[in-house]
């Protein structure tokens, strides 16, 4: 298989919930999916975004919590992506235990 299909792949096996958690690796942030809406592009077709509520990460960065990124919205491929290379981990509602 070539990496393109092994992505591929990876991107299809992330499942998103709406109450799933998403910590952005780079910037400490913790997000919760609030829910998916559904897009109309006469050119690309569907396009499906999740809204965010960010909070920060006070373990990494000594400030405000509440001074959060302005993007509530993601691109639902681009979210995939994301969480498939590794900049993103998503932990899910629906898991029994997790190890933060």
């Amino acid at each position: 298989m070539n990496q393109m299909s092994d992505l591929q792949k990876a991107m299809e096996s992330v499942i998103l919930s709406v109450g799933d958690l998403i910590v952005d690796e780079t910037t400490g942030y913790v997000g919760i999916l609030v829910h998916r809406e559904r897009r109309i592009d006469l050119l690309l077709d569907d396009l499906f975004f999740w809204h965010v509520e960010w909070i920060k990460n006070i373990d990494r960065r000594k400030e405000d919590p509440r001074n959060v990124p302005a993007i509530n919205y993601l691109e639902e491929e681009g979210l995939k992506l994301s969480i498939a290379v590794g900049m993103i981990t998503k932990y899910s509602i629906k898991d029994d235990e997790h190890a933060f």
